[in-house]
């Protein structure tokens, strides 16, 4: 569900339940007060029932007793059955009221029968004052006076007058006299009673009993209004901080709509093509970029495979590879060769990245691809071009090595020319020989072919097509490539002074003879137009800051400043179009830095050799020491 409408729900549930507390709280304000005010009023009435019991002598209007009974018992039922007692966990409370309605009905029951003795007693006082003025012996007089005050001297000992009331009745037989003592009986006995009842009121603390269940009540009262306050404050807190945050995440939310809008504004119109499909691989949705590089449009491709754009190029493993990592929840990049529309090929970088719900449970993909079907083209041009490059680098070496081998191998063929033709004129001319000079001249011829031999297995192993890489000396390579070379340095008086170290590196040897010559011969032909009197090459190997170097430096002045950042352009030389094609260094940089894993540079250097001051190029290559 949206987080927007369960925010808002949750809310309104926060609203509903704090406005129920407010009127429950309400509801309990007001119960509070009724039941105060009925305890308020039972005490009133208990206090005027205490009245009328000290003086019930003198009470007569036994309609308005009998009323406010009528009104208690109203008051305590309503108060017994109010809600706050009703659904209260306070068992005290509950003893306590309970307690208060038992004592207050026993006292009720009390007034009651106060209020019946209160009327006969009333009738008798009435009887015995008629009968008094009708007369009675004069005997009588004081008796009458005693039973008139009973309720003003209580130090009266009733059942003394009592028994002397018994006496009287025997002696005095007239029927008014008779009369009166009966009546005076009746007022002794009912006080009597009285006097009993009081004692017994005495055992009924009631008015305590409702002063503690008073006080008990509205501490209890505060406490229930203190909690439900605190719950209020507490939601209405509640309240306001998911408003706010109610407020925030709208904000930020209408802010995230605005981004989105912004970011499908940029993905609709970015020059990558974007596909978005769902957990099962089916495209939902493709950017203008996809049609017009595809020319699909999204009705087209809606509910299809990406793959049904395959153009067949790509092995079943590669598209295995790719779910199998998509679907472990992994991104994937690599390349994908399409066919458009138009069935021409379509090269794209891409990189597919899965998407999860908050169950990280997988729900679509992404891909983001960028089209190199331009850059790939190229580069398959520019790997043609290299090739050929390659191959006049090669040419241009052979020539270079058939030069070589023709200046190596004249004074060898001379040799062998001269010892077996002066061998064969002997014998044609009968000169005797001796076998000594028949081994001799043999000796020369073999010499001569051996060395032929040798150069003829350089020739082989420098245009051996074998590209693995092998461990070798450096030092060795460098010896077959100057072997090569030797002979037209040594026809140039050129001086090779040397410093080399026993290094050994696993790479491509022949490639490296490649680089060495072209380094070598371009020193040549520098110092073949050299002013110097001695033309020098040095070649140093060594290891410097855990790489290997080979330096290659001459002293036929240098390079010019404003040319030699371009010596590794092709087609860049110094040289007469006769001389060079200007791949030589071109290449040699190709093959150091792609091919062996190494670099090539070069600087010009001023040097001292045997006090003689010298300016020339030096050429680098360096590669990591893959010594132990």
């Amino acid at each position: 569900m949206n987080k927007r409408i369960l925010n808002t729900l949750f809310i309104i549930s926060l609203l509903t339940t704090l406005a129920y507390f407010i009127n429950n709280a309400r509801i309990q304000n007001n119960n509070f007060f009724e039941v105060n005010n009925h305890i308020e009023r039972i005490i009133l009435y208990n206090k005027e029932f205490d009245i009328y019991l000290k003086n019930s002598f003198e009470y007569n209007n036994f309609d308005i007793i009998q009323s406010k009974i009528s009104a208690t018992q109203v008051e305590i039922n309503q108060l017994s059955q109010n809600e706050t007692f009703l659904k209260s966990k306070d068992n005290f409370l509950t003893y306590k009221i309970k307690k208060l309605n038992i004592s207050l009905s026993k006292k009720l029951n009390i007034i009651e029968k106060v209020k019946s003795y209160r009327a006969i007693l009333n009738k008798s006082y009435v009887i015995s004052q008629k009968i008094k003025r009708d007369g009675i012996h004069e005997h009588l007089n004081d008796l009458y006076t005693i039973i008139m005050t009973l309720d003003k001297n209580p130090a009266v000992n009733i059942k003394k007058i009592l028994k002397e009331v018994e006496i009287l009745k025997s002696i005095y037989k007239t029927k008014n006299d008779k009369f009166f003592l009966k009546h005076c009986k009746a007022i002794l006995k009912y006080k009597n009673q009285l006097d009993k009842i009081n004692e017994d009121l005495k055992d009924i603390p009631l008015e305590k009993e409702l002063n503690d269940f008073h006080q008990y009540y509205n501490v209890y009262s505060q406490e229930i209004i203190k909690k439900a306050y605190f719950a209020i404050v507490l939601l209405f807190l509640l309240v306001f901080f998911s408003v706010i945050f109610y407020l925030v995440y709208d904000y930020k939310l209408s802010k995230s709509r605005k981004e989105l809008k912004r970011f499908k504004k940029t993905v609709e119109d970015s020059d990558n093509i974007i596909v978005i499909t769902d957990e099962k691989m089916k495209i939902k949705y493709v950017n203008a970029a996809f049609t017009k590089i595809t020319g699909y449009s999204i009705d087209e491709v809606k509910g299809k495979n990406p793959k049904a754009l395959s153009s067949g190029n790509q092995s079943i493993e590669f598209y295995k590879t790719l779910n199998k990592t998509i679907f472990a929840g992994k991104k994937w990049s690599g390349e994908f060769i399409n066919l458009t529309k138009t069935g021409k090929l379509c090269y794209e970088q891409a990189t597919i990245t899965p998407v999860f719900d908050e169950n990280n449970k997988i729900i679509e993909f992404v891909a983001i691809k960028l089209d190199t079907t331009k850059e790939t083209l190229a580069q398959e041009q520019l790997l043609k071009k290299e090739k050929l490059l390659l191959q006049q680098s090669k040419m241009a070496a052979m020539g270079e090595m058939l030069q070589n081998i023709a200046h190596q191998w004249r004074q060898p063929l001379s040799l062998i020319s001269t010892a077996s033709t002066g061998l064969l004129v002997k014998k044609e001319m009968k000169i005797k020989t001796t076998t000594e000079e028949e081994i001799s001249t043999l000796n020369i011829i073999n010499d001569a072919t051996q060395h032929l031999s040798e150069t003829i297995n350089a020739f082989r192993d420098f245009f051996n097509p074998n590209k693995e890489k092998i461990n070798f000396k450096i030092q060795d390579v460098y010896k077959k490539t100057l072997n090569i070379v030797l002979s037209r340095f040594k026809s140039m008086d050129i001086e090779i002074i040397e410093n080399l170290e026993d290094i050994s590196i696993t790479n491509l040897d022949n490639e490296l003879i490649q680089v060495i010559m072209n380094l070598l011969n371009n020193a040549r032909d520098v110092l073949e137009t050299s002013d110097n009197s001695r033309k020098l090459i040095f070649v140093d190997i060594y290891t410097k800051d855990k790489n290997v170097i080979i330096s290659i430096k001459d002293n036929g002045g240098g390079i010019q400043e404003k040319i030699i950042s371009k010596v590794f352009e092709p087609y860049f030389t110094t040289k007469h179009q006769s001389q060079g094609t200007g791949i030589g260094l071109y290449m040699s940089q190709e093959i150091i830095t792609k091919h062996m894993g190494g670099k090539i540079t070069v600087n010009n250097r001023s040097f001292t050799y045997e006090n003689i001051d010298y300016k020339g190029a030096e050429f680098k290559i360096i590669f990591p020491n893959q010594q132990k």
